[in-house]
C-alpha cells in the first residue's frame, strides 16, 4: 500500500513536468520531447518483455507507435521536400518493427526500431544545438 501511493505521486509529479515542459517548450522542443518520450517507450517495452510483462510490453509499444504516428503527421511535406519523405518512410518502418514485435524477435524488432530512432533524435538534438548557437 505505501509503495503504491508513493508509486502515484510519482506519476502524478511526472505528468506535471510533463505538462510544464511542453507548456513551454518551441516546436522544436516539442519534437525532441516526443523524441525522449518515444525511446523511453520503447525502452520500457523491452524491459517488460523480458520480464515477461506482456500486458506492460503491448501497452508501451502502443504508446510508442501513437508517438510515431504524431511525428509523422507532424512533417511539413511541402516544405520540408526529400527529408519530410524520408522521415517518413523511416517513421513508418520503425512502426512496422514495433508493431509486428511478437514472439522470439521480439525484443530484436523493439531494439533495431528503437536504434532508428536514435539515430534521428540525435541528429534532432544537434540541429537544436546549432541553432541556439546561431
Amino acid at each position: 500500500m505505501y509503495y503504491s501511493a508513493n508509486r502515484s505521486a510519482a506519476a502524478n509529479y511526472g505528468n506535471l513536468d510533463a505538462t510544464s515542459r511542453v507548456a513551454a517548450a518551441s516546436p522544436h522542443e516539442l519534437v525532441s520531447i516526443l523524441f525522449e518520450q518515444l525511446l523511453l517507450r520503447l525502452d520500457r517495452a523491452k524491459r517488460s518483455l523480458d520480464r515477461g510483462d506482456m500486458a506492460a510490453m503491448l501497452q508501451s509499444r502502443a504508446r510508442a507507435s501513437d508517438i510515431l504516428n504524431a511525428l509523422e503527421e507532424s512533417l511539413d511535406f511541402d516544405n520540408g521536400g526529400e527529408i519530410a519523405t524520408a522521415l517518413a518512410i523511416v517513421y513508418r518502418e520503425a512502426s512496422n518493427r514495433i508493431d509486428s514485435a511478437s514472439g522470439s524477435e521480439a525484443g530484436d524488432k523493439l531494439v533495431s526500431a528503437r536504434e532508428m530512432i536514435a539515430e534521428i533524435a540525435e541528429a534532432w538534438a544537434e540541429i537544436g544545438k546549432v541553432s541556439q548557437a546561431a
